[in-house]
């Protein structure tokens, strides 16, 4: 079969027409979002939603991760495994009796901890809110919750669609062949309703060409119509009312979730960072008080051994009191190792890089202990916890997720309408893309469903009405979990300000006790001087344990009774009539130089 040049631009001219509507389409396109423009809507959902609840920081979303891997490798079936035989590794023994080597990388390791750059509290704050991993994945928990909500917004908005169908088709006739060519372009539009169905309008765009060898004017047979419709679908019982809403909804309430889980976390993040900068600068300070150990084990050790040559005392007061010096250089060993490694797990809490270092700053905050009344502060610590009122919100979400069960077992009854408006015919015949409003065709129905088979729907209610309850005792045991935890944080602080008193009283005491036996060492025993250095050593490490604990104590009842209020850059805002001011000491000394 022979086809003419004219044929083909026949078929090419109605085929660029009847892709108009692709072109309608892509313009649509264009109209939505990019991704910068998504970000930019993101951005503005999570301010608002942070906003709501008066919250001070919200995630920004400046960058997100990109796959930078080649497609052999992200479509890798076997990804390869790296585990060398025993007979690859290699294990160098030490012998046993090494202990100069064993003290000289422990001296080593006491002169490293001197170095690195000088970390303050505000710095470490500042860091871990910049490029904690941690952080990082609370807020884009957050920014996915935002997301959700953003594809459930989008569903509820005009839904627009286009489909293209170009269709070659060949009817064989002993040995012949007609040949017909069709497309098919089908653009429309839907919308749900607020209350549960649908409704459509779509344009239907074909056009039809019959190819084949005309012996007399080689014409074409063509067929070509457009033909508008519009439908609707709508619930009357099952499936209707809110429940239609019920993914936006939940949506709109997660993002106020995300956003209280956001902001308990970054309450809670900043207790845990000054918690484990205070523990760093405790284990500063027992570094401190054991290198006076050290100093005054040493000085006895030398006084000892120096009367044993005098003959004033025995061999073994001589060899005790060395062998303290030496076991008290052994634990302040132990101690710098213990220090490095929690340096180093703050580090990696901070996301700091471990093998960089750093040495703590040794100034921190002492806040004024609070006056509280116990049951005020259990009341509206109750109120103000953002974690309870989620847990309050959740039962809402059960009570709803329980009548739209209940709305499960109701029978099908649904009302559907159709409108068709055909092309118009021209006088020779023909179809052309033009409506024709007086040939429109119309219908109406509805639709019975006989529920005769609901098990499955009965035990989706019966589920509903345990997690119901169970929420219900969730909420009562997080309540009094909540109650407990205020009221123990209450007793902390009375019993920690109690403790940081015994333990200065303790420091007092031992103080004049080391100075009694510098002023007539003879007299006392080495039994006594050593345990005189002992006390006094305990006695400083117990204040600073005691001042530790104290601030602590005070940032957990801020932080359970839902007090506690950080700022953008990681900070806590100070309250009103909140008293707080640096120290060095660890104590409620003089403000630091």
């Amino acid at each position: 079969m022979t086809y003419k040049p004219s044929m083909l631009k026949s078929a090419v001219r109605h085929l660029t027409n009847t892709l108009v509507g692709v072109g309608i389409c892509t313009g649509l396109a264009g109209c939505y979002a990019s991704f910068s423009q998504i970000d930019d809507r993101v951005s503005r959902l999570l301010d608002e939603s942070s906003g709501e609840m008066n919250a001070v920081a919200a995630p920004v979303p400046e960058s997100w991760a990109e796959n930078t891997l080649s497609d052999g490798t992200l479509d890798a079936p076997d990804p390869p495994t790296y585990n060398p035989p025993a007979g690859d590794l290699m294990f160098e023994s030490a012998a046993n009796d090494d202990i100069n080597s064993a003290i000289g990388r422990l001296n080593d390791l006491i002169t490293k901890n001197g170095e690195g750059e000088l970390l303050t509290l505000k710095d470490a704050l500042l860091y871990s809110v910049q490029f904690s991993r941690e952080y990082q994945y609370a807020m884009e928990t957050y920014v996915i919750e935002c997301l959700q909500l953003l594809i459930q917004r989008h569903l509820w908005g005009p839904q627009f669609f286009d489909t293209v169908r170009f269709d070659v088709n060949g009817a064989g006739s002993s040995g012949l062949y007609e040949t017909s060519m069709d497309i098919v372009n089908d653009f429309g539009v839907s919308q749900r309703l607020p209350y549960g169905g649908e409704v459509s309008v779509q344009y239907l765009a074909s056009f039809a060409k019959t190819l084949h060898d005309s012996v007399t004017d080689g014409s074409l047979d063509s067929l070509s119509s457009g033909t508008i419709v519009l439908g609707a679908n709508i619930p009357l019982l099952r499936n209707a009312g809110p429940i239609a809403q019920e993914n936006l909804i939940q949506a709109e309430r997660d993002l106020t979730y995300a956003a209280r889980d956001f902001e308990d976390f970054r309450r809670t993040f900043f207790f845990q960072v000054v918690r484990d900068y205070l523990d760093l600068l405790v284990a500063r300070q027992t570094i401190a008080n054991g290198e006076t150990s050290v100093e005054l084990y040493e000085k006895l050790s030398e006084r000892q051994k120096a009367l044993y040559e005098a003959g004033r005392v025995p061999l073994y007061a001589a060899a005790e009191a060395e062998n303290n010096a030496l076991q008290e250089q052994s634990r302040q060993a132990n101690r710098w190792e213990q220090y490095r490694v929690n340096l180093d797990r703050f580090k990696v809490k901070l996301n700091w890089p471990v093998e960089k270092p750093v040495r703590i700053h040794n100034v921190a905050f002492a806040i004024d202990p609070p006056v509280v009344d116990m049951e005020t502060a259990i009341s509206d610590g109750l109120a103000r916890r953002l974690d309870l009122q989620t847990l309050r919100d959740r039962m809402v979400d059960r009570e709803r997720t329980l009548r739209n069960a209940k709305n499960q077992l109701l029978p099908d009854l649904n009302l559907s309408a159709g409108v068709t408006i055909p092309s118009r015919e021209e006088e020779d015949g023909s179809s052309s893309f033009m409506p024709e409003i007086g040939d429109t065709d119309f219908n109406a129905g509805v639709t019975l469903g006989i529920p005769l088979d609901r098990e499955i729907e009965k035990l989706t209610v019966r589920e509903a009405q345990i997690l119901l309850e169970r929420n219900r005792l969730e909420l009562s045991q997080a309540l009094d979990t909540a109650a407990v935890e205020i009221r123990a944080a209450v007793r902390d602080i009375d019993a920690s300000l109690f403790s940081l008193d015994i333990q200065k009283r303790n420091v007092e005491i031992a103080q004049l006790n080391i100075d009694a036996i510098n002023a007539n060492p003879d007299s006392v025993s080495v039994l006594n001087q050593l345990e005189a250095i002992r006390s006094l050593r305990s006695a400083e490490d117990g204040r600073a344990q005691a001042f530790r604990n104290l601030q602590i104590s005070i940032l957990q009842y801020l932080l359970g009774s839902g007090q506690l209020r950080v700022q953008p850059d990681g900070m806590m805002e100070q309250l009103p009539g909140m008293q707080m001011k640096p120290t060095e000491d660890l104590s409620y000394g003089d403000n630091p130089a």
